[in-house]
Parts: C-alpha cells; sequence; structure tokens
C-alpha cells in the first residue's frame, strides 16, 4: 500500500480500467466479527480511486432516502485535510484542468460501496463538502487512480 505523506497525483485512468474489488463482508463466529475473504477479490489490488463531477445545478428535492456520507479519513495518509492542502497548493492532476464552481472531487478505495472522501471547488479553492444528491444535478467529468508523489 501507497504512503502518501510526501503528495498525491490524480492519475487518469483513459488507457487503463478500473477494477473493482465486492464490498466487505462479515459473519459472526463465537460472538466475534470474521471478515469473509473473497478468493476473487485477492487478484485486484487495493488502489485509491478518483471522481470528477461537474455541478449541473440546483433541482428542486422529488425524493428522499439515505445514503452514506463522506468521511474524514481513508488511511494510508488520505485524509480531508491533507488532501485539500495539496489541491489547493499544487497541481496535482496529471491532464490539462481548471476547476470550475461546484466542481466535486470523490476519492474511496476500489471497493464497491466503500467510505469515500468528497471535495467542492468553492469561491476559488478546495474545501471539504459534499453535493446532496436529491437537490444537485452532477455529471461525471472523468476518474482515475492516486499514486503517491
Amino acid at each position: 500500500m501507497c504512503d502518501f505523506e510526501n503528495g498525491i497525483k490524480f492519475c487518469s485512468c483513459e488507457k487503463e480500467s478500473i477494477k473493482f474489488r465486492k464490498p466487505r463482508k462479515f459473519i459472526r463466529k463465537k460472538g466475534k466479527l470474521i471478515e469473509q475473504i473473497n478468493p476473487n477479490d485477492s487478484k485486484i489490488p487495493l488502489e485509491y480511486i478518483w471522481t470528477l463531477f461537474k455541478f449541473d445545478g440546483e433541482i428542486e428535492i422529488t425524493e428522499m432516502g439515505r445514503y452514506m456520507m463522506p468521511v474524514n479519513d481513508l488511511g494510508n495518509g488520505l485524509n480531508s485535510e491533507w488532501i485539500a492542502l495539496n489541491l489547493n497548493c499544487e497541481d496535482c492532476f496529471d491532464f490539462e484542468y481548471t476547476p470550475s464552481e461546484g466542481d466535486n472531487l470523490k476519492i474511496h478505495e476500489n471497493v464497491i460501496m466503500s467510505s469515500y472522501l468528497s471535495f467542492i471547488y468553492r469561491n476559488g479553492e478546495w474545501i471539504i463538502d459534499h453535493h446532496s444528491p436529491w437537490s444537485t444535478e452532477i455529471s461525471k467529468l472523468k476518474e482515475g487512480k492516486i499514486k503517491a508523489q
């Protein structure tokens, strides 16, 4: 696993596809939770994935429900404050990109339904925040893998 303490780079994956692991599954055995390892997942390396979304506007709330809120730390040095600092201090993308107001960057492991970090570009800087899925329209711009610098 990478250590991201020296910086991060958001690398686009146009030529290679991202492979996802199945969600973690636990069973109770003798009063303890034991993770059931999926044998197919051992062939897929654990990686950190980013997805960049364009803010398309506010919409009228038509439904309510539950959704997973972002976390502040994914481990291995990937926490919200460190990433926001990197995003605001240097060009972290390996492609031509100028953020627009409302753009959303999400970071997670390549595990289906895994925890994620979320950032929104507001007033000329990246802040730790997320868009509501019920009142915001966003479209996917690009995705890729995070590499340590």
